[in-house]
């Protein structure tokens, strides 16, 4: 082989190279998001669509989800599924719902929003709007049914017994265990599910001090030094419109470098529980297998 072939040779294979890394990266590819199925295929306003495909991202970044151009709310983001709520805006019609990533915009898939359901259930109060586990609580509202049935009150992320029940007023009890926090109220009946009112469990300020002290202890757990955290005081930063058990706070430490901490709301110890001090962005914290929710990720 002369010269000439070899410089010819070798610079097709630099080209092809080239070409490869444009095509995929170094160290794999950049696959486009791709949508496989929704989940269902229709629902009203405020219901959830499951999204699943492949090449989403492991986390949600800077993707985004649309209907027709229209960016949603995004409840959960995996690789290979995605959850959305339909906005409760929106008009009865046939939308296309993509993905968009760093990577490019996926396929479109149709998904009609429908009315919503006229005997759908709806909680107009909730007498006390506070207190503590194993309090009687009554639910008033419309079209909840002249018996429970198989309709159930969902209290937080988990359901409320009944004692009495009526197309108009529930009385429930509080259930066991729950710390200071605020809970989602809902009816669920064969006929959809009611809007959610909220119930509080403490003050803010015990809230805050259940938080301050789950913070304390996870540094302890990390071998951190706490001393003079009694001094500390503890802000809110912000709750996640997406999972309310989900917060990120500030500590402020008077003589020393002030911080952050995200925490979760762990229904099954009633109280809660500092995940990471280290950041943001909270990079890998994820609690029971679900990530930080996307709108606390940078915050």
């Amino acid at each position: 082989m002369d010269r000439k072939t070899v410089y010819i040779t070798a610079l097709l294979a630099g080209i092809s190279l080239i070409l490869a890394l444009a095509l995929y990266g170094c160290g794999g590819a950049g696959a486009k998001p791709e949508i496989k199925s929704l989940d269902s295929t229709s629902g009203p306003p405020g219901s959830e669509v499951v999204i699943e495909g492949g090449s989403f991202g492991s986390t949600q970044g800077t993707g985004m989800v649309f209907f027709s151009g229209k960016e949603v709310s995004v409840v959960a983001w995996a690789d290979t599924v995605i959850t959305v709520k339909v906005p409760s805006d929106m008009a009865e019609a046939t939308y296309g719902v993509t993905v968009e990533t760093d990577q490019g915009t996926s396929n479109t898939v149709e998904f009609k929003v429908t009315a919503a359901t006229a005997n759908a259930p709806k909680i107009t109060s909730l007498d006390p709007e506070g207190g503590k586990s194993g309090d009687e609580v009554v639910v008033s509202g419309s079209n909840f049914g002249k018996t429970q049935g198989s309709s159930k009150v969902l209290f937080g992320t988990g359901t409320a017994d009944a004692a009495k029940w009526s197309d108009t007023s529930i009385t429930i009890k509080v259930p066991a265990n729950l710390g200071a926090n605020t809970y989602g109220v809902t009816i669920e009946t064969a006929a959809g599910k009611s809007n959610e009112a909220i119930f509080q469990i403490g003050s803010d300020e015990d809230k805050l001090d259940a938080q301050k002290q789950a913070v304390i202890s996870y540094l302890q757990s990390e071998g951190q030094s706490t001393a003079g955290s009694d001094q500390w005081t503890i802000t809110l930063v912000k709750k996640s419109a997406q999972d309310s058990n989900w917060e990120v706070v500030k500590l402020n430490v008077p003589s020393g470098t002030s911080f952050e901490a995200i925490l979760v709301f762990n229904n099954m110890l009633g109280g809660w529980e500092c995940l990471s001090t280290d950041g943001p962005p909270w990079t890998g914290v994820e609690f029971k297998g679900e990530s930080v929710p996307s709108d606390l990720q940078n915050v």
